[in-house]
């Protein structure tokens, strides 16, 4: 079969079990998710009538915009950098420096 996988065709066919892995995965996320809506909602529920002056809302709208922004700059450097290259050079082996093959912590050899 030489054509995108779905979750089941992976495991059946002796696959790794990516595909199982990143539902189950996105599962766990929706359910912490839901989760935390409920207690949101349950919350906001039994706080009751809750006034909030101008200046209370003008500070939760500040702070939901900066909020807001600073994940999109950051989200927005991280895909430059990984787009620049900037990431790569963690990624190389081959600019290690060169160690003992004694390993940390181990007298050397005498010779």
């Amino acid at each position: 079969m030489s054509g995108p996988r779905t979750c089941g065709q992976g495991l059946a066919q002796g696959g790794s079990g990516h595909e199982m892995k990143a539902t189950l995965t996105i599962i766990v996320l929706l359910a912490l998710l839901a989760a935390s809506a409920g207690v949101a909602l349950w919350a906001w529920r039994e706080i009751g009538e809750v006034e909030i002056s101008r200046h209370g809302l003008i500070a939760l709208a500040l702070g939901a915009a900066a909020t807001f922004l600073l994940g999109t700059g950051l989200m927005a450097l991280v895909f430059f950098s990984n787009r620049r290259g900037y990431d790569d050079q963690a990624h190389r082996p081959d600019d290690l420096p060169p160690h003992d093959d004694d390993g940390p912590g181990r007298p050397p050899e005498r010779r």
